[in-house]
């Protein structure tokens, strides 16, 4: 069974250990105060990035869907001109094939 002198011992050293670290533990549950301080804006800054990164992701997803509608309009446009330049052909050539009366 250890003496009382040994314990108090144990807690001198404990507590030199302590402050030669610089940083002041708590007494109950043992964690540094710097330590629950940077947990806390760590939980607060992800709490607090949400709203930002959702709006984001909409953003990111009307771009995408802008980008695909200007893609679909170019395609739509280049099929237009060719259906337009073969009608155009197609006619010259009957013109081109009538006989002079």
């Amino acid at each position: 069974m250890p003496s009382a002198k040994s314990t108090q011992d144990d807690d001198d050293t404990q507590t030199n250990q302590t402050q030669s670290v610089g940083v002041a533990a708590s007494p109950v549950h043992g964690v540094a105060h710097q330590i629950t301080d940077a947990v806390a804006m760590t939980n607060v800054m992800t709490i607090g990035i949400g709203p930002s990164y959702s709006a984001l992701q909409a953003m990111l997803g009307q771009t995408q869907s802008q980008n695909v509608l200007m893609a679909n309009m170019v395609s739509s446009q280049k099929q237009n001109s060719m259906v337009g330049m073969t009608a155009m052909t197609k006619s010259i050539q009957q013109l081109m094939n009538r006989r002079n009366s």
